[in-house]
């Protein structure tokens, strides 16, 4: 049995990452760049339409059409009814996924809306306060 040398194999990986030039620093997140997702700002048509899609898209059918020839399609076959005890329950699971995510998004959907009409209702309230502090800020200075 050879002798293992861990301060020799330490060194060649400190030298590895010296030639590579890691660092110890970490990196801050806003350095990352991540394509689409800089900038984004929310649209709701946009969100709707991802949501009416998401509802549409979200059952995965197991039984296609197979294209090709007739024997490939004849192998097809088998190979599926050989098969189908494994990917049935994965793409029903897949389904009913699918389908919670985009409930999810629907009641998401509905909140947002929700808010959106309270930070309306706020709004008219704080302006109508306004107008009234600035009535009383008006008679104020009149009696004085």
């Amino acid at each position: 049995m050879s002798k293992i040398d861990i301060e020799e194999i330490m060194s060649e990986i400190r030298q590895e990452i010296k030639d590579k030039g890691y660092s110890d620093e970490m990196i801050v997140f806003g350095e990352i760049e991540n394509g689409d997702q800089i900038d984004c700002q929310y649209s709701e048509e946009v969100f709707l339409t991802l949501l009416r899609e998401m509802n549409e898209k979200n059952n995965i059918e197991w039984y296609r059409e197979l294209e090709g020839g007739k024997l490939s399609r004849i192998l097809k076959k088998v190979v599926r009814k050989l098969t189908s005890f494994l990917g049935v329950p994965v793409v029903v699971d897949q389904s009913c996924f699918n389908a919670d995510v985009a409930h999810g998004f629907s009641q998401l959907a509905g909140y947002i809306h929700e808010q959106k009409d309270e930070v309306d209702k706020c709004r008219q309230e704080i302006a109508l306060l306004e107008d009234r502090i600035e009535e009383l800020q008006k008679n104020l200075k009149e009696t004085l």
